[in-house]
């Protein structure tokens, strides 16, 4: 008897809690949530993938993090699709390819599906709720000043670019050009392009410090796997005399920066850009829109160096958190 009667009461309370969520169906809150991040197999998108755990484990909601082996468009596509197929229902991207990812982006839209771009931008117009990134473009302009201020206002700079297929080089490219152009004694003497892998960074620095080392006052880089290879010969050579301003903060740079071979590095932020990006589609999930005039969200950047070595990653912490605390209400209408 005790165990019926506890049977029924369990499917009386059954009862009582399917009527709550049937008749509570304009409150989309209580739908499933299933999130996903999209990023590359590259170093830069480590971050977000420790992001996208650990949003998981603070919210409860399953989120899953997933990579294209490129920076290709098609091959996100593809990993896109097979999210879909089991169930994710939005997306923190980052844009394969800056026009066609606008395709992608207005099928998920009309199947009800929100997007915000982490780490990159699309071409305007877009049909991303926003986009959560480093402004590469003032970054890239300001490593350039802080490389030509080490030089003492001249000499010949190295700009190491990654691949010409991201969003983000073209626009690194044009800010370095334009800072180099306003200083009569400063002159670009070669751009390396698409040094993001190790083998192909090696390669062309290498080769280029080997022959024509003693033409170069000063590096440039916007590339993660650029900055870890140029420390890494920089070091190797013993001579402080060729300034570096680079970009991430991995190890190598970091003990290089201590050593006094690389003059600093361009911090950036993608475990925020990842996190911000999830909590930005939930909430679009839960019908909150995004404030008119809000699209792009300058995720920081500032220069480490010997000053800061130490202490900048508190910094960077504390700046993620302190945006993620006012993110709903600085960009976000409820509703």
């Amino acid at each position: 008897m005790t165990f019926r009667k506890n049977l029924i009461s369990f499917l009386i309370m059954v009862f009582l809690v399917s009527a709550i969520f049937a008749g509570g169906g304009q409150d989309t809150a209580s739908e499933k949530h299933k999130l996903a991040t999209v990023g590359v197999k590259h170093p830069y998108f480590s971050p977000m993938e420790t992001a996208t755990i650990d949003y998981a484990k603070d919210t409860g909601i399953e989120t899953q993090y997933r990579a294209t082996e490129h920076f290709d468009m098609e091959e996100e596509n593809v990993v896109i699709e097979g999210m879909l197929a089991l169930g994710y229902n939005g997306f923190a991207l980052w844009p394969g390819h800056p026009n066609s990812v606008n395709a992608t982006i207005s099928e998920l839209k009309m199947d009800g599906i929100p997007v915000i771009l982490v780490g990159g931008q699309a071409n305007l117009p877009t049909d991303a709720a926003m986009c959560i990134a480093t402004d590469v473009a003032a970054s890239a302009a300001q490593a350039t000043e802080n490389l030509i201020k080490a030089m003492g206002g001249k000499g010949k700079i190295v700009n190491l670019l990654g691949e010409l297929s991201d969003p983000n080089t073209l626009l690194r490219k044009a800010a370095i050009e334009k800072v180099i152009a306003k200083y009569p004694d400063v002159s670009l003497l070669q751009e390396i392009a698409a040094v993001d892998s190790f083998e192909a960074a090696t390669d062309k620095i290498g080769t280029f410090l080997a022959t024509r080392g003693a033409e170069v006052d000063g590096m440039v880089s916007t590339a993660y796997v650029a900055s870890v290879v140029a420390s890494e010969l920089l070091s190797e050579i013993g001579d402080k005399r060729i300034k570096a301003v680079l970009i991430d903060d991995d190890p190598v740079v970091l003990k290089a920066i201590k050593e006094g071979y690389v003059t600093g590095t361009m911090s950036q932020a993608p475990y925020a850009q990842a996190y911000l990006g999830l909590e930005g589609v939930r909430l679009l999930r839960e019908g909150y829109e995004v404030k008119d005039g809000v699209y792009f969200i300058d995720s920081g950047s500032f220069m480490i160096d010997a000053s800061n070595a130490d202490t900048y990653a508190k910094k960077i912490k504390t700046d993620a958190q302190k945006a993620l605390e006012t993110f709903k209400t600085d960009y976000f209408i409820a509703p």
